[in-house]
């Protein structure tokens, strides 16, 4: 575990959708008060790389597993926000079901 964080599993605390015939992945819905939201993310924000590779170039389940690490270690998001492309450091925290957020996977109607 790294050091300064905290033991258990984080994720960046954001609602996302994937287009399925692009692959491309959106931010769909930031809740208060988790990292998402903390680290400046929008819905509608364009997620092309987290920590330097395409998340066209991976599968659901790999997307999951690049988000989730270590609470209080931090990812770092490539994103395009109204044609600009900024990097974003999301710094992960707890994952807390009982929020009623849960992961799913929901096709986008074409």
């Amino acid at each position: 575990m790294a050091a300064g964080c905290a033991a258990g599993v984080g994720s960046i605390g954001a609602v996302l959708g994937r287009d399925n015939e692009s692959q491309a992945l959106y931010v769909r819905d930031v809740p208060r008060g988790l990292a998402a939201e903390r680290a400046g993310l929008i819905p509608g924000d364009e997620i092309l790389m987290i920590d330097g590779v395409y998340v066209r170039d991976l599968s659901s389940a790999e997307v999951r597993e690049r988000l989730r690490g270590a609470v209080g270690s931090a990812v770092e998001l490539t994103v395009v926000r109204a044609g600009d492309v900024r990097r974003v450091r999301v710094v992960r925290g707890e994952l807390r079901a009982h929020e009623g957020i849960k992961p799913r996977e929901e096709p986008i109607a074409p």
